[in-house]
């Protein structure tokens, strides 16, 4: 588990795996987003001198995690920015957004540790059981 105890990473063959827990659907993607910056280069590196709102559609939870993820790595990737937490977080009708917090990348201070360049569909997994969400995601590193 992390040190922030909201994830578990699991390794998996070339990539790396993420199992994330949350009290509601939303939360999934807020902490998704959260632990993919964690392993990139460390929340405690990061800043809150920004902030960018970041949108995405699909037609299923799961399709839709895939979908935000990527767009937060867009975002990441296109503006240099990385994010430390996300808020206003928005879920309705195929849509979730939310306003990213951060800072804009500097190689001084962000040292990653790991490249991540896509969420993948491969063994997805995003379900309730009970009052608990879970979701299992790995990425493309």
């Amino acid at each position: 588990m992390d040190s922030s105890g909201f994830y578990r990473v699991f390794d998996h063959t070339a990539d790396v795996g993420i199992e994330v827990d949350a009290g509601d659907s939303a939360g999934i993607f807020t902490r998704s987003a959260l632990a993919m910056f964690d392993l990139m280069f460390g929340l405690e590196t990061i800043g809150r001198t920004c902030e960018r709102r970041i949108e995405a559609r699909a037609d299923t939870l799961s399709e839709l995690l895939v979908a935000w993820l990527n767009e937060v790595l867009y975002v990441h990737a296109a503006e240099r920015l990385v994010f430390s937490e996300f808020v206003d977080a928005r879920l309705a009708d195929g849509v979730f957004s939310a306003r990213g917090l951060g800072e804009k990348l500097d190689p001084a201070t962000h040292a990653g540790s790991m490249e991540i360049k896509a969420a993948t569909y491969h063994n997805l997994r995003f379900e309730q059981a009970g009052d608990k969400w879970t979701a299992r995601i790995i990425f493309d590193v």
